[in-house]
């Protein structure tokens, strides 16, 4: 399961750092995996990976999608940590939560420093560079914090 982890995790790591997105198609494809794996552990013998691997999914959909319904994340955050609580069980949902959300707020306070006046000039120059010119046309005008990202280097350090 280890390795399915990695599959999920290092591309939405890029992915939502470079262009603020976490594809379906992957989530899909990886939460197909998982599931046809937590099902083949249950066929043959373990059924409380059902209990651990199944928790794990619901208990991340519901921890994170009153945040979607406040407008405070998108929904492709919340998928993913359902997909990280199924990949990885439950027990690892609390420790990436914590650890994400402190990535995310230093991210915040580099965001909010960023805006000083001393810091200013070189915040100018990195916005005219032709490397953050592609990363915006990536983003699409999409903005906010890659709390995705967050969450998937988070299980890869609790794992």
């Amino acid at each position: 399961m280890l390795i399915l982890l990695w599959l999920l995790c290092v591309p939405i790591v890029i992915t939502d750092l470079v262009a603020r997105r976490i594809p379906n198609a992957w989530l899909l494809c990886v939460g197909g995996t998982a599931t046809i794996w937590v099902g083949w552990q249950a066929w043959h013998g373990e059924p409380r990976v059902l209990w651990v691997h199944g928790l794990g999914a619901l208990l991340g959909l519901i921890a994170l999608l009153p945040f979607w319904w406040r407008n405070v994340m998108a929904a492709g955050d919340v998928k993913l940590f359902a997909l990280i609580g199924l990949v990885a069980g439950y027990s690892a949902l609390l420790p990436v939560w914590c650890l994400a959300s402190v990535a995310a707020g230093v991210h915040a306070l580099v965001l909010l420093t960023a805006r000083l006046k001393w810091l200013s000039r070189w915040c100018e120059d990195l916005s005219a560079s032709t490397a953050w010119q592609s990363i915006l046309q990536w983003r699409a005008g999409r903005v906010g914090l890659p709390y995705g990202a967050y969450l998937a280097a988070a299980a890869l350090v609790v794992r």
